[in-house]
């Protein structure tokens, strides 16, 4: 019956941490939407006073023919006269096609098109008496009021939109500043609805049973829900990523396409964006391998250790010459281990000692590995009558103070701000886990300022 109970709590977790992830997804996902909807309107009235000004450039065209034609009677000027008023008739069009949605616009638009047959049969009936005699002064000052009214009345249209413009503008550089950053909200809030799920579980896991009968079995259930739980926390990690690049992307269009109308107050802010949603694309890529640390296939092979120290020095190499460091191997043997996740272990322990170097000072690794006896080892947990492969790690770096030996491979701990040194506090607890996954253990000795050493035993 408790065994019911508790199971049926973790089912009550996962249904609320999914449900909560969703909702936070939906959310962020309705803000990028009213916000791009908004960029349109924008972009629409912007269109709308552009086709206006087209539709007056092609009037002024036709007149410009017409007098052309009144003044040198050159054929050519009646060809182009007969264009421009096709192409007119485009831009009106236009007009008309993006005022549907404003019925005010609408009606100007009709009054518009009015303004503008008047005009063209005021020019085709002066090009008709130019044809015989000359254009008196007085029908030249009749066709230019016809022009100002058609001038003034494309004004009207233009303040109209105007208007429009600086109300939606308004409500873009609002939507602006906050969509970025409630979508980056909703995704920390979502991280730690996943690692409440993820703690609440293993909790839930772990609380000691005093009425269990059959120990393997309890063993044999916990695995299973561990391995599920691993694949929920890969899943949702992935899955956060998509809205994440979104939220990175359309910061960026902001910040470029929107400069002028952006305060440097609110371009400040969006920079901020941009910085957190990047610590969070490390967050997640660090959760993705733990996860990936947690379930990949464990696939043994006895391997050389100098071939996976050469891989990642040769992974490292820009940063290590950039640094001016070395890295030095002595007596190092073969193991059976699982090659990619070791080379990720040996990855995040010398990227670490080269992080955490002295300032001026390059950064000099040592790494040896040997076999040795159990006997030799003083670890509770180690398997007696069992050979291990003993490697170590030493730095020259900055070390840090012995009471936090054990604290470093917890999740999320770190001993210096982010203003110190970047990174997410995963990467020590990645190498933990891959080394639990070796049946090995793993030890850190350090004094401050005077390096660091990680000394791991693997059974060999």
């Amino acid at each position: 019956m408790i065994e019911k109970v508790k199971y049926l709590r973790i089912k009550v977790i996962f249904l609320f941490a999914s449900v909560a992830l969703l909702t936070l997804s939906v959310l962020s996902y309705i803000r990028i939407t009213n916000l791009i909807k908004t960029s349109e309107l924008v972009n629409h009235t912007q269109t709308v006073k552009y086709e206006l000004e087209n539709t007056y450039s092609a009037l002024i065209t036709i007149e410009s023919n017409q007098r052309g034609y009144s003044l040198s009677r050159d054929s050519l000027f009646l060809k182009d006269f007969t264009g421009a008023i096709n192409n007119l008739d485009k831009h009106i069009k236009r007009v008309d096609s993006l005022a549907k949605d404003n019925p005010a616009q609408q009606q100007n638009v009709n009054v518009l098109r009015d303004l503008i047959t008047k005009r063209i049969e005021y020019l085709q009936s002066t090009l008709s008496i130019s044809k015989n005699s000359y254009v008196t002064a007085e029908r030249w000052a009749g066709g230019k009021t016809l022009m100002n009214y058609v001038r003034q009345h494309i004004n009207k249209m233009e303040n109209e939109e105007d208007s429009l413009l600086k109300t939606r503008l308004l409500i873009f550089n609002q939507q602006s500043f906050l969509t970025p950053l409630t979508s980056v909200l909703l995704i920390i809030a979502s991280i730690l609805i996943l690692v409440t799920a993820y703690y609440k579980i293993m909790l839930e896991l772990n609380i000691s049973d005093e009425l269990k009968l059959d120990v393997a079995k309890r063993n044999e259930e916990l695995e299973k829900t561990n391995k599920e739980l691993e694949s929920f926390t890969y899943i949702s990690s992935h899955d956060l990523q998509e809205p994440l690049r979104k939220i990175q992307t359309f910061a960026a269009r902001i910040i470029t396409s929107e400069h002028g109308n952006l305060s440097a107050k609110g371009e400040d802010y969006l920079k901020r964006i941009q910085s957190a949603a990047n610590r969070m694309q490390i967050l997640i890529d660090d959760l993705l391998a733990y996860s990936r640390a947690s379930k990949a296939e464990q696939k043994f092979e006895k391997t050389d250790l100098q071939t996976i120290v050469d891989e990642v020095k040769n992974d490292l190499k820009e940063i290590l010459e950039e640094k001016d460091g070395t890295i030095e191997t002595n007596e190092l043997c073969e193991v059976r281990i699982i090659p990619f996740q070791f080379q990720q272990l040996l990855d995040n322990l010398i990227s670490n000692a080269i992080k955490f170097t002295k300032p001026g000072q390059p950064p000099h690794i040592t790494i040896r590995g040997r076999i040795i006896k159990s006997s030799t080892i003083n670890i509770n947990q180690i398997l007696p009558q069992e050979d291990y492969c003993h490697i170590s790690i030493s730095d020259n770096g900055i070390g840090f103070d012995p009471q936090y030996k054990d604290r470093i491979f917890e999740l999320f701990q770190r001993l210096h701000s982010r203003e110190e040194y970047e990174g997410t506090g995963l990467g020590l607890a990645i190498v933990k886990k891959i080394v639990d996954n070796h049946q090995g253990f793993i030890t850190a000795t350090s004094e401050l300022n005077k390096g660091a050493t990680f000394d791991i035993y693997i059974p060999a």
